[in-house]
């Protein structure tokens, strides 16, 4: 019996559960590369590293991919009466896979998996796009408890000591794990894609009011706390100005006062979905805090990118993230104790801000776009790592 017909994926595209019929004769010796994809959450990170090349390269017939999750692993592991080791091996047998990555990934059995993989010889990849090793504390409880406790910790840390290649997505993440794994292959690329090609850019009824905006996850507290007091003055002075918010992120107690001026906006949507939605925001000026820990060298310039896709020009921190993006020509650029500045100038600079938005509109396309990104993953998912 197929185990794959049996067991029930996260379809990446609708974000909803379905039962795949895999027909295992089609997938035979037919000259693709068969991928196998292993993540924690059908989240961002999947779709901004794979999902979207691996679609590209699906349709050219070139690739054959499925991804599961932890969340699959763990319901159909519950529900059937499987041993793990039997599990993997089923979905090996039934997929052939000649590669399988494991994309941020760690537990459940993640040791175990890949011992099954290294026994019959596929190909394996570490995907990682934050120092998953090291979780500060100022990321919150609930990110401690999934990132940072020590069986998580020592799994991650296993299989990145024993794949065939660490795939970082930052020069600055690469070279934190060559020092942390000297034995092991280590590569790195652009990361995020440019993806504005997934927005319909209907035409929007601008407002008078102007907004300014930030767009993160709960994990970047710390950072929207740092410019909060600048927003406040910013709210103070100019009455008719709108601050918003895209995410998971709370409003800091510094802001709580402007409710009537502020408004929360919920993250429950797929990839592409999430970036029509920011665009549909239509905000005027969007805000990339980040303070500059070790743990934050390590990020790509994500927000940037979004941003500039969905057609908002950026203020962000000058730390390394950002700065690789030239001052006032693409990016404004704000030190910690200058963000009031930064924010009253691009208020009353709209044209400034919109010279700004179009440069980093083609940096963006030039140096992050998915043909480049495409051939990133095409030459990771090469054998000779072997």
């Amino acid at each position: 019996m197929n185990i794959l017909k049996k067991i029930i994926f996260l379809n990446p595209e609708h974000n909803e559960n379905l039962e795949i019929q895999y027909d295992v004769a089609n997938r035979g010796n037919n000259g693709k590369k068969r991928i196998l994809i292993f993540v924690e959450n059908v989240n961002a990170t999947y779709y901004l590293s794979f999902h979207y090349v691996l679609e590209l390269l699906y349709q050219k017939g070139e690739v054959d991919f499925v991804v599961l999750s932890s969340k699959t692993i763990l319901n159909y592991l519950n529900n059937k009466n499987y041993q793990i080791d039997s599990f993997i091996d089923n979905v090996l047998e039934d997929i052939k896979p000649q590669t399988a990555i494991f994309s941020r990934y760690a537990l459940p059995y993640g040791k175990s998996i890949w011992q099954r993989c290294q026994e019959q010889k596929i190909n394996t990849i570490y995907h990682i796009d934050d120092d998953l090793l090291n979780i500060p504390l100022s990321l919150g409880q609930g990110i401690q408890k999934q990132h940072g406790n020590q069986e998580v910790i020592q799994e991650r840390e296993y299989l990145l000591s024993h794949v065939n290649l660490i795939y970082a997505s930052t020069q600055y993440l690469d070279r934190t794990l060559a020092k942390r794994f000297p034995q092991q292959e280590v590569f790195s690329g652009i990361y995020a894609p440019y993806l504005e090609s997934l927005i319909n850019k209907s035409k929007i009824i601008n407002s008078n009011d102007l907004t300014i905006g930030y767009m993160g996850s709960k994990g970047h507290r710390n950072d929207l706390k740092m410019i909060a007091p600048a927003i406040a003055q910013i709210l103070t002075e100019y009455p008719q100005i709108k601050f918003e918010t895209f995410g998971t992120i709370s409003i800091p107690d510094g802001l709580q006062k402007f409710s009537d001026r502020i408004t929360s906006h919920q993250v429950k949507v797929n990839y592409s979905q999430f970036l029509q939605k920011l665009y549909e925001l239509n905000w005027d000026i969007g805000l990339a805090p980040l303070e500059n820990t070790d743990f934050n060298q390590c990020k790509a310039p994500t927000k940037l990118i979004e941003y500039t896709a969905c057609d908002i020009p950026t203020i962000a921190s000058n730390v390394n993230v950002y700065n690789q993006f030239v001052d006032e020509k693409e990016v404004i650029l704000a030190e910690p104790w200058q963000w009031y500045e930064k924010i009253k100038f691009s208020i009353e600079n709209s044209d400034f801000s919109k010279k700004i938005l179009q440069n980093a509109k083609v940096r963006c396309e030039k140096e992050f776009n998915l043909e480049i990104l495409e051939k990133q993953v095409y030459h990771v998912l090469q054998p000779s790592y072997n």
